[in-house]
């Protein structure tokens, strides 16, 4: 069994989002499955000369999205559609997820919140905030929000029937391709 500490390397064309204007790649489940966790999370990425932190997707496929930062789009000479070498990593610690400006006040306005919040771990915290930015509609982004205070203030420190991996519900994907 392949360690999940030890760097990878994965073939994958560069992709460019449909009306999004931004560019990803995916990695294949396989490697997913051996080097990440089922839902959201940060790895390091390197390609050619270059490196960068990206956000791992989940597809919805029991693999990952990222976006390819632009600068490294240019710096590599990367082509829309052209396949390329990856090499991925698994961070030592994950980073604290941004917060949504709606959920922010929200957990500013409970101190019972806020106190459960800090007790829960990182991995819990990328999960909550997953969760509430999944939904398709700014309503039930605000409303997951709303849900989210109510369970902290509980003292719920994970977010309940929540696939992260977007496997089981299908809710997630990665963005549609644009057309040639």
């Amino acid at each position: 069994m392949p360690n999940k500490k030890q760097p990878t390397t994965f073939c994958s064309p560069v992709l460019v989002a449909a009306g999004r204007a931004f560019s990803f790649a995916t990695v294949p489940p396989e490697v997913s499955r051996s080097h990440l966790r089922r839902g959201r999370m940060t790895a390091h990425v390197s390609i050619g000369t270059s490196h960068f932190d990206a956000r791992m997707e989940p597809d919805g496929k029991l693999g990952h999205w990222f976006i390819v930062p632009p600068g490294v789009i240019r710096k590599e000479a990367l082509a829309a559609g052209s396949n390329a070498l990856f090499t991925l990593a698994k961070l030592d610690e994950q980073p604290d997820p941004a917060l949504p400006d709606y959920f922010q006040v929200l957990l500013d306005r409970s101190p019972s919140a806020r106190a459960t919040w800090a007790g829960t771990t990182t991995l819990a915290r990328i999960d909550w905030v997953h969760w509430m930015e999944s939904a398709k509609q700014e309503a039930t982004r605000h409303e997951r929000a709303a849900n989210a205070i109510d369970m902290l203030k509980k003292g719920k420190k994970r977010v309940c029937c929540f696939d992260p991996s977007g496997f089981y519900s299908k809710a997630l994907a990665c963005p549609a391709e644009e057309s040639g």
